[in-house]
């Protein structure tokens, strides 16, 4: 233990100094396009700032007047005036004007107290193309393919859609009217998997019930979201309800039954820049809009109605299912408190006709010590009835960006009560 710990100290002794040589931007598909910094939208990849959340929200474009601070112009599609002469021609597109590629990488150091081999290097952890951007005004997409997870594996498709703001704008304000289409998160989710910090997921959103393998995750469906005056956020989507498997050859469906689940979410934003962006544009056409101390409170609530098929003893049963619950996101400065509180109830998730309550809950305080340094800690529970023991987790983890497009993360996860068992991480991921 004492060589190891020798050598993690040399380890971030010498990457956290490199800081202070030169100076370097990542360049993935976005920083491209708007030829500007990952810290432009991020606080640390994949965790979005204030304004990479406006960015999201609408499509992928910034808010109001994207075209202003395009600098990879995109290849058009038709001349402009075809849209006056619509529905007798074809309404003009574009595509990029560059292959909207980023490739993203991880090296993983991993001691696990629990397995037969309790220190382990993968070199590489995973690695995956992501490719997004828009298909002209308010068409956008995002693709993501896992090439290799877990050292070796073909991870396969995490996430692929389309989606088309401000439908029908031309008879409903702005930002009123969103559809998302294809396999995403659902705004329902109680915090995101896709932009957390932290290596560990979050117990909210990874624990299961009895013999019904549901969780929060991506999931295909559509999804039909939007903003009101510029603080209110709304989100109803149906979708599969069993994640992201294989399509099964037998239905030539990838769900397990016919019935679709249902989601939502309402949240509201007070302080800080809205939620569409509004109040941030900057009048200099060369200069993106900035972020600086932001003090908001986000609060929401979600509501999930599903159902699973179970399998016990080569019999198959329906469990019926919902959770509902609230989040919260509060900014101060360089301090951001969030977390989430869900309750629910199976109908049958053992396949033994017992009902079955559940509760979760959690929260995170990420603190920026300097803006290249963010430590995070985080609790959460996850209480099942009938389970012998709660489920738990305690978070500790320090990232430091050697560049603005690599991160490096030390990380320990303990679990008290249940669960996981307790792990160490160090963790350099890059994308470009």
């Amino acid at each position: 233990m004492r060589l190891i710990k020798s050598i993690l100290i040399i380890l971030i002794i010498c990457l956290i100094t490199s800081i202070f040589r030169t100076n370097a931007e990542a360049i993935p598909a976005f920083a491209r396009k708007y030829k500007t910094s990952c810290t432009t939208c991020h606080a640390a990849f994949p965790k979005l700032n204030a304004f990479g959340e406006a960015f999201r929200r609408n499509g992928y474009q910034i808010p109001e007047v994207d075209e202003r601070y395009v600098k990879e112009k995109p290849v058009s599609l038709g001349a402009p005036a075809w849209k006056e002469v619509w529905p007798e021609g074809i309404w003009p597109g574009e595509i990029p004007g560059a292959i909207p590629l980023s490739l993203f990488g991880s090296l993983f150091y991993r001691y696990d107290v629990n397995s037969r081999v309790k220190h382990d290097f993968t070199f590489p952890s995973t690695i995956a193309l992501e490719s997004a951007g828009t298909l002209g005004e308010d068409v956008s997409f995002f693709g993501s393919v896992s090439l290799i997870r877990s050292g070796n594996e073909f991870g396969g498709l995490w996430r692929f859609f389309l989606k088309f703001n401000d439908t029908f704008s031309s008879s409903l304000p702005d930002r009123l009217l969103n559809v998302t289409i294809g396999q995403f998160e659902p705004s329902a989710v109680p915090v995101s998997n896709n932009r957390r910090l932290t290596y560990a997921p979050y117990l909210i959103n990874t624990f299961t019930v009895g013999k019904n393998s549901f969780n929060f995750s991506n999931q295909r469906g559509i999804e039909i979201d939007g903003i009101i005056e510029s603080r209110l956020e709304y989100a109803v989507g149906i979708v599969n309800g069993n994640g992201t498997g294989k399509t099964d050859s037998t239905t030539n469906s990838a769900d397990n039954n016919t019935t679709k689940d249902a989601c939502l979410k309402v949240g509201y934003k007070f302080g800080g820049i809205g939620l569409d962006g509004s109040g941030l544009i900057s009048d200099k056409e060369d200069v993106l809009p900035e972020v600086k101390d932001e003090k908001s409170l986000y609060v929401g609530v979600i509501g999930y109605s599903g159902k699973n098929k179970v399998v016990v003893s080569n019999s198959t049963y329906d469990d019926n299912f919902y959770r509902y619950g609230f989040t919260f996101d509060f900014n101060y400065k360089i301090f951001n408190l969030f977390g989430a509180v869900i309750q629910g109830e199976h109908s049958n998730p053992s396949g033994n006709f017992s009902d079955t309550s559940v509760s979760s809950y959690f929260s995170e305080a990420d603190l920026a010590i300097y803006p290249w340094l963010i430590a995070a800690v985080r609790y959460g529970v996850a209480d099942i009835e009938h389970e012998k023991e709660n489920k738990d987790e305690v978070v500790v983890s320090l990232l430091a960006l050697v560049r603005a497009n690599i991160k490096l993360t030390i990380e320990g996860a303990l679990h008290t009560t249940g669960g996981e068992g307790d792990l160490g991480i160090v963790k350099l991921d890059f994308v470009f």
